[in-house]
């Protein structure tokens, strides 16, 4: 595998993926017993937005490039901002480096919380460690982000969060993550998941919806953005998430956040936001 984050580091999907990771755990950190987080592809930490990698497609320039001038009205947008800010190294102007879901997971989670962080690839285990604060209940892990899964769930805290993030490189990896996710769920069916999956004119993630419809699971939760019309050839025309369990409301919290975010990112007004419920109660 020879995936590297750093191609696409800030992007749109970075943004998006990023927000609702931050409103997610803001709303379980709201309860003060300890909870668990789990990030099952967590990369390397911190992105210089200006290295080679980042500037073969300056994919940042269209999103947190464009946020950094905003003062978003919504709460959870604007906590995002605050905390990407802090995590990165934010001029002024513009972000010279843009940090990864660790990172941001770590402004908001308390010393109480256990953190895991996986990451199959030995370099950037390595630069994730060295990117990290220290802290007590925290680890990195270089394997297997889905046998991580059958290591360290259920939790023994019984609240918290799985991020489940691949790169998508591999043929099957929609039908890796539908084997995570019902595996995850089986073993600790109250937990909170979120999948990430790019959008793509392709339509794999349609596929991937209808055969997490037709599983039995309930409480599943779309929140996809998509920047470009669905059918655009160009690449990735949008950011899915599918939340298992998600907190009260989320729903309809994140419509407001997203709806603002899409004004944001998409000046010309092509894209648009899906929130609805994949499988219900």
């Amino acid at each position: 595998m020879n995936y590297r984050h750093a191609f696409h580091a800030g992007n749109f999907a970075d943004v998006h993926k990023h927000v609702v990771l931050l409103a997610i755990l803001a709303r379980l950190t709201r309860k003060p017993t300890p909870l668990f987080f789990l990030d099952t592809h967590a990369g390397r930490g911190l992105y210089d937005l200006h290295s080679e990698d980042a500037a073969r497609g300056n994919e940042w320039r269209e999103g947190a490039g464009r946020l950094h001038e905003a003062r978003p009205a919504d709460a959870d947008l604007a906590a995002y901002l605050q905390i990407a800010s802090e995590a990165s190294e934010k001029t002024t102007r513009q972000f010279r480096q843009y940090a990864g879901s660790p990172l941001l997971a770590l402004r908001v989670l308390r010393d109480t919380d256990r953190v895991v962080f996986v990451e199959q690839q030995p370099m950037e285990a390595r630069a994730l460690e060295k990117s990290l604060p220290r802290r007590r209940g925290m680890s990195v892990i270089t394997g297997d982000g889905y046998a991580s899964l059958k290591t360290y769930l259920p939790p023994k805290e019984n609240r918290g969060l799985v991020l489940i993030d691949p790169p998508y490189e591999a043929e099957d990896e929609f039908a890796a993550v539908e084997k995570a996710l019902r595996f995850g769920l089986d073993r600790w069916p109250n937990g909170v998941f979120a999948v990430w999956y790019p959008i793509k004119a392709s339509g794999e993630y349609r596929r991937f919806h209808a055969s997490l419809q037709q599983s039995g699971l309930r409480k599943l939760l779309l929140l996809d953005f998509h920047l470009k019309p669905e059918d655009s050839p160009l690449g990735l025309n949008g950011s899915g998430l599918l939340i298992a369990n998600p907190p009260w409301q989320l729903d309809i919290a994140m419509r407001e956040t997203l709806d603002e975010l899409l004004r944001l990112l998409s000046p010309d007004k092509t894209g648009s936001v899906r929130i609805e419920w994949l499988a219900g109660e």
